[in-house]
């Protein structure tokens, strides 16, 4: 009996997270990303910034899926993810400027979130 007491909360523990770990696994298109990504609205962009800024998300996506798939350690892709993430906001600053990029990286936050609850590699965009 005393078995069964200490089996139970693991099991049902596990019947709790075993959908949210399986969400982990899921894919996310690079598609869906870039559409939430390529969004500059109250921005107020030229066509010009507006190419470089989706230029620079269509790279930035590309070397997080390019990582994520190698055959890296663990400590080497996270290394990698973060030089892409810094690498991206000093383009981003550099084409938006400060405030805009701000405000921008707060709406690319936003509408990334459902996203990065399916893959965690999406918190390494912006």
């Amino acid at each position: 009996m005393k078995r069964i007491t200490l089996i139970l909360p693991v099991l049902f523990s596990l019947l709790i997270w075993s959908p949210q770990l399986l969400a982990q696994e899921e894919e996310v298109s690079k598609n869906e990303i870039l559409g939430a990504m390529n969004s500059f609205d109250g921005l107020n962009l030229s066509s010009d910034k507006k190419d470089k800024l989706k230029q620079t998300n269509k790279n930035a996506v590309d070397d997080l899926f390019e990582i994520a798939k190698g055959d890296y350690s663990p400590e080497e892709k996270n290394k990698k993810f973060m030089m892409v993430k810094e690498d991206n906001a000093k383009i981003f600053k550099d084409i938006l400027g400060e405030d805009n990029f701000k405000k921008y990286k707060k709406s690319v936050k936003k509408k990334l979130r459902p996203y990065k609850r399916r893959a965690k590699l999406i918190g390494f965009l912006i």
